[in-house]
């Protein structure tokens, strides 16, 4: 018998190929399903580190005080509710996250912790995630996040990555259909040189080919952008075609690098591109602004 020469990518296809983070004869992993107590010490660590000498210090130490919390909730023994779903179950986790940081976070925060109302906790969650936060529902805010992603990253982590089915023309979470908050160029064996993108609420990834656009799926039209001083691990790839960005951590350039934290900490970037006429299409939960008058909320976040 005479031996087969193995199939061989054409250099068209195989540069394609490079582009795109995917390697011959690798099937890159369709979904990364969280660890919850790791995910979020991660994140706190890395909030920590990128709060040094950064103009929203303060905002990213609290993040990250946050994030203990949900890493010290997300280590323990199963609750009894988390049998429940993760829509109802993030009372209790809210309940929770804030008896044990209550003490622990700024005099206005704990005012209002201690003045909440469980019909108004329920009222905000709704706004959160429709996307029509109040001014007033603001102090509250970051702690109904953290409840969420609390449960909806515990909702995840219990599923079957086989079972998921990732909509490659779809930008939503495969497993609870929420905006992601950025991607990420991963690193490692598993997975190194291919983007997944990353949940905004239940830290699910997901694999997104590289050089599309995640929004309309064109390949042309394709830039990034980003802000050298600030450094390059952290930049935007922007579509012409439809006016949309992603912003896109690079693990390779900033060791212990995590989406939420490494997307809060480069606010400066949405704020170059909100000026040249782009619209986010990721979401970062922890970035809650009021309007002028006050009375609503938008996120204008990537």
């Amino acid at each position: 018998m005479q031996p087969t020469t193995p199939n061989t990518a054409s250099p068209d296809l195989s540069e394609a190929m490079a582009d795109a983070g995917l390697k011959p004869g690798r099937s890159p992993v369709p979904v990364l399903l969280p660890d919850g107590a790791l995910v979020f010490r991660v994140r706190a660590e890395r909030l920590r580190t990128l709060a040094k000498d950064h103009p929203l210090q303060d905002w990213l130490e609290f993040v990250a005080l946050i994030s203990d919390a949900q890493a010290d909730i997300s280590a323990r023994d199963l609750p009894q509710w988390v049998e429940d779903s993760p829509a109802t179950a993030w009372l209790d986790d809210f309940a929770a996250l804030t008896a044990g940081i209550k003490d622990l976070v700024p005099t206005p925060a704990q005012q209002a912790l201690a003045e909440n109302d469980p019909q108004d906790i329920h009222d905000i969650a709704a706004r959160l995630l429709e996307g029509r936060l109040k001014g007033q529902d603001l102090a509250l805010a970051p702690f109904i996040v953290a409840a969420l992603q609390v449960a909806w990253t515990r909702h995840a982590a219990s599923q079957q990555a086989e079972d998921i089915h990732v909509q490659s023309r779809e930008g939503g979470c495969p497993v609870c259909g929420s905006a992601p908050v950025a991607s990420m160029i991963h690193i490692g064996m598993e997975s190194g040189g291919l983007r997944y993108l990353h949940c905004s609420l239940c830290n699910t990834a997901w694999h997104h080919v590289r050089t599309t656009c995640v929004a309309c799926g064109e390949d042309k039209g394709l830039s990034y952008r980003l802000i050298e001083e600030l450094g390059t691990a952290v930049r935007a790839e922007t579509c012409d075609c439809c006016h949309s960005y992603l912003k896109q951590v690079m693990a390779d350039k900033a060791p212990g690098a995590e989406p939420l934290a490494d997307d809060l900490a480069m606010l400066a970037l949405d704020i170059l591109l909100a000026e040249d006429g782009y619209q986010p299409l990721g979401v970062n939960p922890f970035l809650l602004l009021a309007d002028e008058d006050g009375d609503d909320a938008e996120q204008p976040d990537g």
